[in-house]
């Protein structure tokens, strides 16, 4: 890679995340970088006066008592100089602007022709299936990293089926077989949760592309996904489940798809395979503590199932976050009492097979008949996820690309396969963001 000028851009940094994010680079770059010259950071997006305005009500800066040097840089994503000028310069891309299926393809595209590396905080699977399937070879050819889903979609959980595959195999010497996954969302105070409304404008855009992904996926002649073990029953509609002390419903965002296509890529790519555990059935779902809360979720996820679909339906989701949501997400994005009063957790139940017993049955097809006899409970647990959690996880993945990108493989990457070799969990531990095993028998 040639010599650049900024080691980390944020694009979209005046947006409701990119101003976190910059945040999260102040304060922990110098610690992620010691002994080093200080990092060099941009800050890019359309407005100048934007950008100004950020850079003046950052006095650690100004007053020159921190390490890290702030630079502006004017790129538009319907301007390709601007955004080509923006890469060529950066050896590290954070791309905090959405919705990304308009604006994150400018970006991904300029990044792997200038150079540069990136890593971003979509959660729209359309988007980023389709980057994969486009940019995949030219990525690789050109020697640069493209990682997606970089924030709460979906670290946690993609990078948390590794570390539970990995669990199970280092440390019971199993072969993992199914691993569910539950998400809870804690609120310590009376303040509830909070949402920007990008993030809201983002799912619907999330929803409504769903036709395109299943006809994407279609022609997209990607493996299927071997099943070890009997099947993983997933059940599709609300009910108690005792275990997690809660209703749960499928999870309808991004984490099913990412892990999936993680699966999917190292089955294609016989490189990936010595850095990844076998493929592993999985299913996720999101943990809904009172039966009131339960109807307000199937109210929202029907809403949108039924108005995403078109033109007209998405307008009028866009137009009334609040009424969707039930005053959860707005333009003015939660407070900061709501920040921190809100954290999340998510528990994968996985089981595999004891070497004794595959020793037992060596056929795959005698596995598919027997039950597995390793369980293990484990945890990745932060802070809010959104717009706290998401700042610490997409800045730890690119402090990564900085210092470990001798193991990082290139290509248009999800996070398991992008990390798998590196120390982003240690990374993100030390930040708060907590990967422990809770049971194992």
């Amino acid at each position: 890679m040639a010599e650049k000028t900024y080691d980390l851009t944020i694009f979209g940094a005046t947006g409701f995340t990119g101003k976190n994010i910059l945040d999260e680079v102040i304060k922990t770059a110098p610690n992620a970088f010691p002994g080093q010259q200080p990092i060099r950071v941009a800050i890019a997006g359309r407005s100048r006066e934007k950008l100004e305005q950020i850079l003046t009500a950052l006095p650690t800066v100004g007053a020159g008592t921190n390490r890290v040097k702030v630079d502006i840089i004017v790129a538009d994503a319907q301007d390709e100089a601007s955004m080509k000028a923006m890469c060529r310069d950066s050896k590290t891309v954070i791309a905090a602007a959405g919705p990304f299926r308009f604006l994150g393809e400018a970006v991904v595209k300029a990044c792997i022709e200038e150079g540069a590396h990136y890593v971003d905080i979509t959660g729209e699977p359309e988007f980023f299936e389709a980057m994969t399937l486009k940019y995949h070879e030219k990525a690789k050819e050109a020697q640069v990293a493209i990682v997606h889903v970089c924030g709460f979609d979906s670290i946690p959980a993609d990078m948390g089926v590794l570390y539970t595959k990995q669990q199970l195999e280092k440390n019971h010497n199993a072969l993992p077989s199914t691993i569910e996954m539950f998400f809870k969302l804690h609120i310590a105070g009376n303040s509830g949760f909070g949402g920007h409304y990008a993030t809201y404008a983002s799912a619907v855009h999330g929803f409504g592309s769903a036709g395109l992904l299943r006809q994407m996926r279609k022609t997209a002649n990607r493996p299927q996904i071997p099943k070890i073990g009997p099947s993983l029953i997933v059940n599709p509609k609300p009910h108690w489940v005792s275990k997690v002390a809660a209703y749960t419903i499928p999870f309808f965002f991004a984490d099913p798809s990412v892990i999936r296509l993680s699966q999917q890529m190292v089955l294609q790519d016989k490189d990936l395979q010595s850095s990844q555990s076998p493929p592993v059935q999985f299913s996720a779902y999101i943990c809904i503590p009172t039966f009131k809360v339960l109807a307000m979720a199937i109210f929202a996820s029907t809403a949108f199932g039924l108005l995403a679909k078109y033109e007209s339906g998405r307008r009028f989701l866009l137009k009334h976050p609040r009424l969707f949501t039930l005053g959860t997400f707005s333009h003015e994005g939660p407070t900061n009492q709501q920040l921190a009063e809100t954290s999340f957790s998510e528990t994968f139940y996985a089981q595999g097979y004891s070497k004794e017993l595959r020793d037992m049955h060596p056929n795959p097809e005698e596995l598919r008949r027997v039950q597995p006899d390793v369980s293990l409970v484990t945890s990745v647990s932060g802070p809010e996820p959104g717009y706290v959690a998401t700042p610490k996880m997409v800045v730890q993945a690119a402090y990564t690309l900085l210092r470990e990108k001798d193991k990082v493989p290139n290509g248009v990457l999800t996070p398991a396969v992008a990390f798998a070799r590196t120390n982003l969990i240690d990374r993100l531990q030390e930040q708060g963001i907590v990967f422990s095993t809770i049971v194992k028998s």
